[in-house]
């Protein structure tokens, strides 16, 4: 800091360059404008960005699901529920490198009961088969008419395919073929429920393909 009296200059309240001058206590004063300077990162912020990174762009791929499983999570945009309900899914190694666990992963969360559905594919037909018991009971948590949905996500190719299947108070298997260009050895399977109007929603669960 530097205090001048300038007859030239008068009364001087402005910057030039990494000066900043003002005029109090009837004295030109000139200051050097502090510049902050940003620490380096530290491994734990550095794998937090990590997680942040494949988050974000799965929602990018998952969010025509993401809209029907989050909705009304929160108050904020269904993504942002989906990356804050998957953050502890993902597994950063050493140098930073973020995995999705899909095993781990959440497509869906809320409170109503999680529907039974268990899947199986045929090689020889290329097909997966969907199979549901009729849940005829009522709660508030569980209706008849609640819609029941499977979720298809080839992780290689990053594309997603939302199957609708049979309402909880119904019984029965729905087929659905695998998709031109996908390998099945990549697929993963979740299934969901939520209200007749799409306003609840169930967490959503991992299938094991068999």
């Amino acid at each position: 800091m530097a205090i001048f009296d300038s007859n030239l200059l008068g009364k001087v309240t402005k910057s030039v360059g990494n000066v900043t001058m003002c005029y109090t206590n009837k004295k030109n004063v000139a200051k050097a404008k502090v510049f902050k300077r940003k620490d380096n990162p530290t491994p734990e912020i550095l794998d937090q960005r990590a997680r942040m990174k494949v988050l974000i762009q799965l929602a990018r791929r998952l969010l025509a699901v993401i809209r029907k499983g989050f909705k009304g999570v929160g108050g904020g945009t269904t993504s942002n529920a989906f990356v804050k309900a998957n953050m502890g899914a993902v597994s950063v190694t050493e140098g930073h490198v973020a995995t999705m666990e899909f095993e781990r992963m959440k497509v869906a969360e809320g409170w109503l009961e999680v529907p039974e559905i268990s899947v199986t594919y045929s090689a020889d037909t290329s097909k997966y088969q969907f199979e549901q018991e009729a849940n005829e009971d009522e709660y508030a948590n569980s209706l008849v008419d609640d819609r029941v949905y499977a979720v298809l996500f080839e992780t290689a190719l990053k594309r997603l395919k939302i199957v609708t299947l049979r309402n909880r108070g119904e019984s029965g298997s729905t087929s659905f073929a695998l998709p031109k260009g996908w390998d099945n050895s990549k697929v993963v399977a979740y299934c969901f429920a939520t209200s007749k109007n799409g306003s609840q929603v169930s967490d959503s669960e991992y299938l094991i393909i068999e």
